[in-house]
């Protein structure tokens, strides 16, 4: 029996044509577009507010928790009311938090606008994903996710470079500027151009949510490899949150230089998804798992000699590059392991492991912001505890997800 094509399965979700990968792509990037252009402007920020780095952190902080909070709900939000007037109110949302940020008259106000802008952009990164899985079929499935995981990918290694370059030639508010210009015109095209492609809504089943959250959260292997994928996402998080201080408050460098260094992880992490498909079936995603984990380890304990012997540019960077060949190669198969735990749960884990995700990240970037000794000492101890938490998750994971391989084999009988 042949597959249906894209058509017919828009066809039958009442689309007259199935939905642009590339406007999925555009919803689901401008949550992280959003998140890292700001980035490099930090340090601005607290010189234009007089405020310490550690409330100045909150513009970073509570996006995370917008992020972590969204995507436990908007999926089954969009499973009731479809997946449309979701996604259309979510980015509506986006740019109402943006016209705040780039009007902010206090540090409060600016962090309000980022919350407003983290819970709208969630919606794009959520339902992107499962717009794909109503519509396209497998083939066209798996690329239409590649190309929304490609965006995930590239967007937060040029939004750097443009927050930078704005921050310096222009001001802070362009930053924001260009995110509320770059979400009205995602709006305008979700508006015209996307049909809903969930026809026949569901009811809410909270007691049934909350059976699953509670059935996932008892599998000691799922709750491994989510904290082991939490506390290495944090590691990074923590990183780039912290990182645009030490090169202006310890190293004396403008905003540009952040920018530009911040392309080498970037690029290290693609390469590590790259052998991550390469190596997983010959190596055995568990391994491959731990070798990843081991990886970044090792290039938290790398950083930490550097900054210690010669605090630079190339101390921080490079080491951090490292650790993104290590994320790289472990974050895949921790999620797929997470996935595979309960397969008719997918959707409910995926949520749950995202939410862990940034949950981690926000708790990171807070407590970095709390210790009271210099940014570079900070940085190196929040990054290398995250990475030895997620090395002692990443082992738990491991040996729980295969004692349940060993009862899961037939017995052989005896006679």
């Amino acid at each position: 029996m042949a597959m249906p094509s894209p058509q017919e399965l828009a066809a039958v979700a009442g689309l007259r044509r199935p939905p642009s990968l590339a406007l999925l792509a555009a919803v689901t990037a401008i949550g992280f577009s959003a998140l890292h252009m700001v980035v490099p402007a930090l340090p601005v920020l607290a010189a234009v507010f007089d405020s310490p780095p550690a409330r100045v952190q909150l513009v970073l902080t509570l996006y995370f928790a917008g992020i972590a909070a969204g995507q436990v709900f908007y999926g089954p939000i969009s499973d009731r009311f479809g997946r449309r007037p979701v996604l259309i109110a979510g980015l509506a949302l986006f740019l109402v938090g943006s016209a705040v940020c780039a009007l902010a008259w206090s540090l409060p106000a600016l962090v309000v606008g980022r919350m407003l802008q983290a819970v709208g952009a969630c919606a794009g990164i959520v339902l992107g994903r499962a717009i794909i899985r109503d519509v396209y079929d497998r083939e066209g499935a798996a690329r239409g996710i590649a190309i929304v995981m490609m965006a995930m990918t590239l967007a937060p290694a040029l939004s750097p470079a443009v927050g930078a370059y704005l921050a310096e030639g222009v001001g802070w508010r362009a930053i924001f500027a260009l995110l509320g210009a770059i979400g009205a015109l995602v709006l305008v095209l979700t508006v015209a151009r996307l049909g809903e492609s969930n026809p026949q809504p569901v009811a809410l089943d909270l007691f049934g949510m909350a059976r699953s959250y509670v059935a996932l959260l008892r599998s000691g292997a799922f709750v491994g490899f989510a904290l082991a994928s939490a506390f290495t996402s944090a590691s990074w998080f923590t990183f780039i949150a912290t990182a645009p201080y030490v090169l202006s408050q310890q190293l004396h460098e403008p905003p540009s230089t952040y920018g530009a260094m911040i392309l080498l992880p970037m690029a290290a992490y693609m390469l590590g998804n790259a052998a991550a498909a390469r190596f997983s079936r010959v190596v055995g995603s568990t391994r491959l798992f731990l070798f990843g984990v081991a990886l970044s380890l090792f290039s938290g304990a790398l950083m930490a000699v550097w900054c210690a012997a010669a605090l630079g540019v190339w101390a921080l960077f490079v080491p951090i590059a490292l650790s993104s060949i290590g994320n790289g190669l472990s974050q895949p198969p921790a999620m797929a392991a997470g996935l595979s735990i309960y397969p008719r749960l997918a959707g409910t884990a995926s949520g749950v492991i995202g939410s862990l995700q940034m949950l981690a990240s926000a708790l990171g970037t807070l407590f970095v912001g709390w210790l009271p000794r210099e940014a570079a000492l900070s940085l190196v101890a929040v990054v290398d505890l995250c990475l030895v938490l997620a090395m002692v998750f990443g082992a738990v994971a491991a040996y729980r997800s295969r004692a349940a391989r060993r009862e899961e084999r037939p017995q052989p009988s005896t006679a």
